[in-house]
């Protein structure tokens, strides 16, 4: 009856391990230059604006500014001999004069005032989209993992 053979540090060759450990070693560091090596992001706005240019066209928008007075009345005397009611109306502001005698009545009444001041204001379209992960991707992930499966059965063997 055959044993099987396991495989152990003391009956492997020390050439095979230095082999082995030689091309994980460059896997590792090759794995880790692509992983830092990365696209900009100059390169991806660029990829963007040639698959949709639009999101160059700037964007009207509309900003309203209120501004609401209060009411304000000022009451003032000034004395005279005779009886008199005078009331002017101007530009929404009621003033109204009463005399009786010696004694002047003044009345001032403004309204509330509301100011709307409006601006256009161009602010650049801003579209954003999530990322898809493509199927091509995927497919090829699964086939380097087996090849790199199969290449690592083939150096222990």
């Amino acid at each position: 009856m055959i044993k099987p053979v396991v495989l152990t540090i003391q009956n492997v060759k020390p050439v095979v391990l230095k082999w082995v450990s030689a091309i994980l070693r460059a896997v590792l560091i090759t794995g880790l230059l692509f992983l830092t090596q990365g696209c900009g992001a100059k390169y991806h706005l660029n990829r963007a604006i040639a698959k949709d240019p639009t999101i160059l066209d700037s964007v009207v928008l509309k900003v309203d500014t209120i501004v609401v007075t209060q009411k304000e009345a000022v009451r003032d005397t000034l004395i005279l001999e005779r009886i008199d009611t005078l009331t002017l109306e101007r530009n929404g502001i009621r003033i109204d004069l009463r005399r009786f005698y010696d004694t002047i009545e003044v009345d001032v009444e403004c309204p509330p005032d509301t100011i709307r001041i409006s601006k256009e204001i161009r602010v650049p379209q801003v579209v954003y989209e999530e990322k898809k992960f493509k199927k091509k991707h995927i497919w090829i992930l699964i086939i380097s993992a087996i090849l790199y499966t199969f290449a690592l059965i083939k150096l222990l063997k």
